[in-house]
């Protein structure tokens, strides 16, 4: 009798780990929900980059060039967007193919990967400014 009632213990204990670590994971999915922005001024123009990350699980990462080619840096001259579906597992960030280690701090999201230029990989951050929060 002692044995079952240890073995229901033991089963109740590790079923309440398993679903703190769950909530976890979501609360920092949560975090994440919104739209975040980075701006890069160039000799030319400007470039800013948005992530916006939806509630169910979708993303859109839009890129606007303004100015360049002769235009005023006021002018979007370009942009391209990228959409699909992300995943968060513990501190990693699923796009698609594209996967990165994140964390946010003051309304920073930071973006940590490899690039993979001709000579070496090197270890690449990005940071991204909370531009609005979510409801």
């Amino acid at each position: 009798m002692g044995k079952i009632v240890v073995g229901l213990l033991v089963l109740l204990l590790s079923i309440s780990s398993c679903s703190k670590d769950s909530s976890k994971a979501e609360n920092i999915a949560v975090d994440l929900i919104g739209s975040w922005s980075s701006s890069n001024d160039q000799v030319e123009g400007k470039i800013v980059s948005t992530y916006t990350f939806n509630d169910n699980s979708t993303y859109l990462f839009r890129t606007d060039w303004f100015g360049f080619n002769g235009e005023p840096k006021t002018k979007l001259t370009e942009f391209s967007e990228n959409s699909g579906a992300f995943e968060v597992e513990r501190d990693s960030l699923f796009l698609g193919s594209f996967s990165s280690r994140y964390w946010i701090k003051e309304d920073v999201l930071y973006l940590e990967y490899i690039t993979y230029p001709a000579d070496a990989p090197v270890l690449t951050q990005m940071k991204y400014n909370r531009i609005d929060v979510p409801e």
